[in-house]
Parts: C-alpha cells; structure tokens; sequence
C-alpha cells in the first residue's frame, strides 16, 4: 500500500469513529428548547472567557456558538 492511500484510509477511519460517537450521543441526548440551548451554549462560551467585542474573538464566539447550538439540533 502507498503511503497516500494508507494516509486515506487512516483519515476516513478517524473520520467514521468521531461520526458513529457524536451520533450516538446525539441520539442519548434530551432534545431542549431554543431558549435553553441558546442559554446552555451562551453559559459555554462566557466559561471559557470569549470575549464579545473585539474582532476575530468576535468572529471565533459567533462560530463556536453556532457550532455549539447545532449540537443541540438547532441551526443559526
């Protein structure tokens, strides 16, 4: 095998593993309103101190939020 094709294959095994865990999750996981998600999410990311006003942080809280509100099945 090349090593192309054993990096590929490696890759698509890393790939398919994280997949087949967040949808196992996701399918264990209560489905929450809006409101409580958007909440939940906000709660996240003021925990990690991501600043609201300055510029790529901004950028960097608006795409983790998004990110975080799509765990709960939600998209902005």
């Amino acid at each position: 095998m090349t090593k192309i094709a054993l990096a590929v294959l490696t890759a698509s095994l890393v790939a398919a593993t994280f997949t087949a865990s967040d949808n196992a999750f996701a399918a264990t996981k209560k489905k929450v309103s809006f409101e409580q998600a958007w909440k939940l999410c906000k709660a996240e990311l003021d925990k990690d101190k991501i600043p609201t006003t300055t510029g790529s942080n901004m950028n960097e809280r608006y795409i983790r939020g998004g990110a975080c509100m799509k765990k709960y099945g939600y998209d902005l």
